[in-house]
């Protein structure tokens, strides 16, 4: 159906995954539309087969399909912001470098710049993430390692205790993170403690660390923080980011670079 993944759509899709069921009346307080709209959207999620309505509200049909959203639907949320802002991230990899990439859309969105890299040569790329991994396959200038554990049903990242052995005795050059939320006093923000914890050891074992947020990761928090701002080298963001918040973390002295999405 042509809008079906519009931005309130997918809002929508987030907020009931979240929670696993939404009323009405709370999705339009907190979408700031009428009740009809929220109905109306509704009945074109449930015609697509992605929750099941009842009496004055929806649920999701089943964790598979939220587990789809927390990836694929996810995925299209800002997409050609995080496009823009993978292409900056992905020139700062050089050839004979070792680079980790946690399990973000933004990550995978990075992949698609960095395998069109042709000048690369003997790169090591370690990804948390399945499907930025999936995305690698075949490029001969890459050699993908990957770790060991558990795949993470709502981020389709790769986590649990194995991993810490695996860091023992890595040395890597660069670390490149998402983020659900950035802000001066809490730092960068995510949702799932178990990625929390493997960004923290992405961050001790990595010589720089580079974070990707677009503009509408600075208005948001998630549940823990796993970085002060002054503990990453870089940030790459969009133009949507708010300006008066990039000045005061430049002068954390931390860079960030906008990217130019159009």
């Amino acid at each position: 159906m042509k809008g079906f993944f519009n931005k309130r759509r997918l809002q929508l899709l987030e907020l009931i995954a979240r929670n696993e069921s939404m009323a009405v009346k709370d999705l339009s307080d907190l979408l700031n539309v009428t009740e009809a709209t929220i109905r109306t959207d509704l009945d074109v999620l449930e015609e697509n087969g992605k929750i099941v309505r009842f009496h004055g509200g929806a649920r999701l049909i089943e964790n598979r399909h939220k587990q789809e959203f927390d990836y694929q639907n996810r995925k299209k949320l800002n997409f050609h912001k995080k496009l823009a802002i993978g292409a900056v991230a992905a020139e700062f990899v050089n050839s004979n470098e070792s680079i980790m990439l946690d399990a973000s859309t933004t990550s995978f969105a990075m992949v698609q710049s960095l395998r069109n890299r042709d000048d690369l040569r003997f790169v090591t790329v370690i990804p948390f993430g399945i499907w930025s991994a999936v995305e690698l396959l075949g490029y001969e200038h890459f050699n993908i390692l990957l770790s060991g554990g558990y795949l993470h049903h709502s981020s389709d990242s790769i986590t649990g205790v194995t991993n810490v052995d695996f860091f023992e005795g890595l040395h890597v050059q660069k670390a490149f993170l998402g983020a659900w939320g950035v802000s001066v006093k809490e730092g960068f923000s995510d949702r799932h403690l178990q990625d929390v914890e493997l960004k923290k050891m992405m961050i001790k074992k990595a010589k720089e660390v580079v974070v990707m947020v677009d503009g509408s990761k600075f208005s948001q928090s998630g549940v823990v923080s796993y970085a002060e701002i002054n503990n990453v080298s870089k940030i790459i963001t969009d133009k949507s980011a708010p300006m008066a918040v990039i000045d005061n973390i430049r002068s954390l002295g931390v860079e960030v670079i906008v990217a130019n999405n159009k």
